[in-house]
């Protein structure tokens, strides 16, 4: 019999009380449905702003990289942290997980609020695909959610100052601009 420094954290077979692929699985689709979502929201926004001069203001190219490249940053350090031996880490992963994916729920069910209550009131070539993405985004944000909690339940601790920092994060980079 093969004895582990934590026994509580680990069933009499070696084996994790709470599998850590169901993060994993969920955070892959998660992805490309942002990155869906993005390529069908920002490819037409910019092919309007092109061919009708003087109707809005485009975003400098800083906010847009700000946009991919914080949420992408966190998106990696959650996975590599989820990919360590030691619970403390793989609290914490799951803590980046759950904050980031909070806040991406909370976009999600906002853009799709917009969706359903503008439906049909501005000519959107891609309305499918992003309702799809969109959809598949809030099922797999919900299930990171979950899995992060029952995940935390290792070291309250440190999931919830993961949890709480990546929030917090976020909400500054939207706020700033936003």
């Amino acid at each position: 019999m093969v004895t582990h420094p934590n026994s509580a954290s680990v069933e009499s077979e070696g084996n994790r009380p709470v599998p850590l692929h169901g993060v994993r699985i969920a955070m892959a689709p998660a992805l490309l449905a942002a990155g869906a979502f993005y390529r069908f929201t920002i490819i037409p926004d910019k092919q309007w702003l092109e061919n009708h001069p003087g109707s809005g203001v485009p975003s400098p190219p800083w906010i847009s990289v700000l946009w991919v490249a914080l949420p992408l940053v966190l998106y990696v350090l959650s996975w590599l942290l989820l990919s360590a031996r030691s619970e403390e880490s793989i609290a914490a992963g799951a803590g980046v997980a759950a904050g980031l994916f909070t806040c991406g729920l909370v976009f999600a069910i906002t853009v799709l609020a917009g969706f359903l209550l503008g439906f049909g009131l501005s000519p959107d070539p891609y309305a499918f695909q992003n309702t799809i993405s969109i959809l598949t985004f809030l099922a797999c944000s919900l299930w990171i959610i979950v899995s992060g909690f029952r995940i935390g339940k290792v070291d309250w601790g440190i999931f919830l100052l993961a949890a709480s920092s990546t929030l917090i994060c976020v909400a500054c980079l939207t706020a700033k601009t936003g």
